[in-house]
Order: C-alpha cells, then structure tokens, then sequence
C-alpha cells in the first residue's frame, strides 16, 4: 500500500474546508481507478501522515465509504477494498438499466434538445480512443458524462444522487474494460446508434439501443471478472 499513498498529496487538502468530504472523495477516486486493488489493506494511520491529517477526517471518510459498499471492514483484522462479484455486477447493471431507461422515457424531449451537447461527448469519446493517441481515462470519464446526462434529464436529485453512487461500483471493473479495444470500439458504434435515434425523434429505437449497450457492457465486464479472476 505505501506504494499507492504516493498518489495522495496533502496540498489536494489546501482551502478545503470539509477535509472529511475532500478525503473521501480522493480515497473513492483511487479505488475507482484501481490505485487501491480489490480485497488490499488500508491503512488508516499511515493515510493520516501522508496528509498530514489527524485519523478523525480519515476515519469519517473510510466510514462514508464503508457505506457506500466500497471497503469493508473485517473485525480484528482491518479495513480492506471491496471486490466486486458476479451477482454484484449483474444487480448493478439491471439498476442501471432501470434508472437510465426510466429517465430516457421521462426525459426525451430535454436529451432531444441537448442532442448537440452529447454528440460533442461522444465525439470527446471518439478522440479518446484514436489509435495514436488513446486515452482510456479520458474515454471513461467521457462515458461517464454520457450516461449521467441521461439520468439528469428526469430533473430528479435523489435519483441522480442513488445513480452516482452506485454507478461507482462500476469503475473498479472500468480499468480492465479500458484495456478491450475491440469492446471499446463497438461501445462507440452503440454509443453512436443511439445519438442517431435521438437525432430522428425515435423514442422507442433510443431506448432499445441503450438497453442493447447496457447488455452488451454487462456482458464484457462479467467476461473479464472471469478472465482475471481479481474480484
């Protein structure tokens, strides 16, 4: 682990008035970006001097992530990442599916208006993945962005906030998923299917496109939890 804490730098926490809030939205950043592996130890104390924190801030943010299902803690042993498994995966994406094609169907027309909006996203995509210069972080965060506008056309904070929060979950699989670029590349094909419905005013024909990507990434991220055996 002391190899990960490197990434953590106490300058991150200047002006920060909630160092609780600041320390626990890095802390669920590096485990989203696999710098902390599934089923690794963390620790507490050594995260407090590498911050320059007291363990108060640092302990009211490991229990915010506690929460959040992303660590876990084990009595008399520590705390530790979270892995995620099959049937996690599997709940997760039919909650996503609920949510993302819930909001599609209330919230059409906005996303019909905005439809130059998330063509410039799915172009930031497309940039992304460009042979000479890929960059998967890029292209996740671009994905990311595309999908939460879908969900923000309902209006909905509470539905918003239960979206971000276990849409979190996904990214610890992202890392490997990035590395697919044939997945990657017909993630953009799909991406560009359903831009296209929205384009034509096609409801139902977005709606199906978006549950066919759903599928399909399930389908890649439940292929790879098997291949590298790792949650």
């Amino acid at each position: 682990m002391d190899n990960n804490l490197d990434a953590l730098d106490k300058q991150e926490l200047a002006g920060r008035q909630d160092l609780k809030e600041a320390i626990y939205e890095r802390l669920k950043q590096m485990i989203m970006r696999r710098d902390f592996t599934p089923n690794e130890r963390i620790d507490a104390v050594a995260i407090a001097e590498k911050l320059g924190v007291s363990r108060t801030p640092v302990r009211d943010a490991l229990n915010m992530l506690d929460a959040e299902g992303f660590i876990k803690t084990v009595p008399r042993q520590g705390i530790y990442v979270k892995g995620i498994y099959r049937q996690d995966l599997i709940e997760l994406f039919q909650f996503r599916e609920m949510v993302e094609l819930y909001a599609l169907e209330s919230g059409f027309q906005t996303l019909h208006q905005q439809r130059e909006d998330l063509i410039a996203i799915v172009h930031r995509f497309e940039a992304a993945i460009a042979s000479t210069s890929y960059d998967g972080v890029r292209a996740m965060e671009a994905d990311i962005e595309l999908h939460r506008r879908i969900v923000a056309s309902t209006g909905n904070r509470i539905v918003m906030d239960s979206y971000d929060r276990v849409n979190g979950h996904v990214q610890m699989v992202r890392a490997y998923y990035l590395q697919d670029m044939q997945r990657i590349k017909q993630a953009h094909q799909e991406h560009q299917s359903f831009l296209a419905a929205l384009e034509d005013g096609d409801k139902e024909g977005a709606k199906l496109q978006l549950k066919r990507h759903l599928e399909e990434t399930l389908a890649n991220l439940l292929s790879i939890i098997d291949i590298y055996k790792v949650f």
